[in-house]
């Protein structure tokens, strides 16, 4: 059986045979088409792995290894893209390159427009969370993740701004919050009834106890926080909390825009995140969103996204990030997939 043969010129490669030019865009849709066909180094060292071409460089035939030797000096991540490129053209899709690949929805090709971008990163790369914004603002497209592990399988998540809407409203509240250290104690009757029709804190028969993220938020909506049967401003109250609680302005920042969308944060420790965020009435249903709150300066390895999103699938939840840089709120979805 006759192949092609492709010519590695640089960074492509050529096939100048008009008919097996033809034959392999047209089956493929491999490289660009224009009287020869140029393709990519990962394009062709795809079809050279399935024999479909044979590979000339500087003259001479090059076997596989030589070529994947060859590319690492044009693609420095070359054996990472590969990987992620390869498993997409094993499950039937058609894969474009431009900075990241492109990815049609099985079943189409070009001119159909596409429907993925596909970022192809290694495990041993850092998540960065503002990098992972950038990422979604710079593309037209849904993106996905394509992460390689360190024995080549691949792992897949679709990462998105994520718009989040509840149905609790919020009112103001009036009454008296006793500062202990670590949180607070409400003995309030008044303030009691409305906390429990709000869902907020806990109730331990004749008091109510809040934590300092809650605390804020009631005494911002117009409770007061007293220690020691002094008033406190919120001002004091957040540096006291700080020395207990290190980023709970930001959590509070988080905590405050939630509610204002209607939605009811409570404690998502059990959970490994900031917060477990219900919808409606916790009464009548489970929290579906697991939230994260981090700085757009947020940096952690790929395993430890991995094991997030993973336990949120396995209650059911959403994985969803808040970013705040300044005064800025960011909802980044993490959700993974299988292609």
């Amino acid at each position: 059986m006759t192949v092609a043969k492709v010519e590695v010129l640089e960074d492509k490669g050529i096939i100048r045979d008009l008919k097996e030019a033809n034959k392999i865009y047209n089956k493929g849709c491999f490289g660009k088409f224009n009287g020869k066909l140029k393709l990519t180094l990962i394009e062709t060292c795809y079809l050279l792995e399935k024999d479909k071409v044979e590979v000339e460089i500087n003259g001479k035939k090059a076997d596989l290894k030589e070529f994947m030797d060859y590319s690492l000096k044009f693609i420095p991540d070359f054996e990472i893209k590969y990987l992620v490129y390869r498993d997409l053209r094993e499950r039937g899709y058609v894969v474009k390159e431009g900075n990241d690949f492109i990815l049609y929805e099985r079943g189409k090709r070009p001119p159909a427009e596409p429907a993925f971008t596909v970022k192809a990163i290694s495990e041993r790369a850092k998540f960065k969370i503002k990098e992972i914004n950038e990422f979604i603002e710079d593309t037209e497209n849904k993106l996905i993740i394509g992460i390689v592990d360190e024995e080549g399988d691949l792992t897949y998540y679709i990462a998105k701004f994520f718009r989040l809407k509840g149905k609790l409203k919020e009112r103001d509240y009036a009454g008296e919050i006793v500062l202990l250290n670590d949180r607070c104690i409400v003995w309030d009757a008044k303030l009691m009834k409305m906390l429990r029709e709000d869902f907020i804190g806990r109730e331990f028969g004749k008091y109510t106890q809040l934590s300092l993220m809650e605390a804020a938020y009631v005494a911002s909506k117009g409770a007061k926080i007293v220690k020691n049967g002094k008033k406190l401003s919120i001002k004091k109250f957040i540096q006291h909390a700080k020395k207990i609680q290190p980023d709970i302005e930001n959590r509070l920042k988080a905590y405050t825009d939630l509610r204002k969308l209607s939605l009811l944060p409570k404690t998502g420790f059990k959970f490994g995140s900031h917060f477990r965020v219900y919808d409606g009435s916790p009464e009548e249903g489970h929290a579906p969103y697991l939230i994260h709150v981090v700085n757009s300066d947020y940096e952690a390895t790929w395993a430890e996204i991995s094991r997030a999103v993973r336990l949120a699938h396995s209650v059911k939840k959403e994985m969803i990030f808040c970013m705040i840089d300044d005064e800025r709120i960011k909802y980044i979805r993490l959700k993974r997939i299988t292609p």
